[in-house]
């Protein structure tokens, strides 16, 4: 018969778990980032309707606590769930943007491999970088999990805040981050139990929409 070899290396999960749901904002209106700044665009017609419809799948999800970055379209995001839900939203500047400059000038997909070897010269910088963003994900995520053990809480935070943190998990390199997308109204999620193991047991749901996004292509007026 056929045994799993992960059984020997999987550690017995104890309760109580602690639900940590990552939601991405729903979509700004980018045409008001250069009048209004990237921290302060509200969100869009679209992303309001996107709203709507996180707002009642989260309705149902039974969440005892909801964190929010400083920026406005993340907290636009959670404001129709806090209001409907009778919760508190908490401010946490750590789960805000991290933003990584370097990420959109690596194009890996329509390479050859020789070309790809030469756009990767600076592969282990970008990997020391990438390391940092990950463990302020990982450390942000572990702070929550120690003031909310046994809870389910709502994280509403940004594209490559919950990147980070999700390939931190899986110890993924740069690669593994370009090759991650998280959708725009996006729900993610990881359970941790009491010892501080850690389960992805969801990435990029996006059900609750109508019409779930078929890509993300960051694009704003920034770039």
């Amino acid at each position: 018969m056929y045994k799993n070899p992960y059984a020997k290396l999987k550690p017995a999960s104890r309760r109580p778990y602690t639900e940590i749901y990552l939601i991405r904002h729903c979509n700004p209106d980018y045409s008001l980032e250069k009048k209004l700044g990237e921290y302060n665009m509200p969100l869009s017609a679209q992303g309001l309707k996107q709203r709507a419809h996180l707002t009642r799948k989260l309705l149902t999800l039974k969440i005892d606590k909801v964190y929010v970055s400083s920026l406005a379209r993340a907290q636009e995001s959670a404001a129709l769930y806090v209001m409907k839900a009778g919760l508190k939203m908490n401010i946490d500047e750590r789960l805000d943007e991290i933003d990584w400059k370097n990420w959109y000038r690596l194009k890996f997909f329509n390479m050859t491999e020789k070309t790809r070897d030469k756009q990767l010269e600076r592969y282990e910088a970008l990997d020391r970088e990438l390391d940092k963003m990950q463990t302020v994900s990982r450390r942000a995520i572990s702070d929550l999990f120690h003031h909310n053990r046994g809870k389910r809480i709502a994280v509403f935070s940004h594209g490559n805040f919950i990147r980070s943190l999700l390939t931190g998990i899986l110890n993924a390199d740069v690669v593994g981050f370009l090759s991650l997308e998280i959708f725009q109204s996006s729900i993610s999620k990881v359970v941790i139990d009491r010892d501080g193991y850690i389960k992805i047991s969801a990435i990029n749901d996006a059900d609750h929409l109508p019409t779930p996004p078929t890509e993300d292509l960051y694009i704003t007026l920034a770039d």
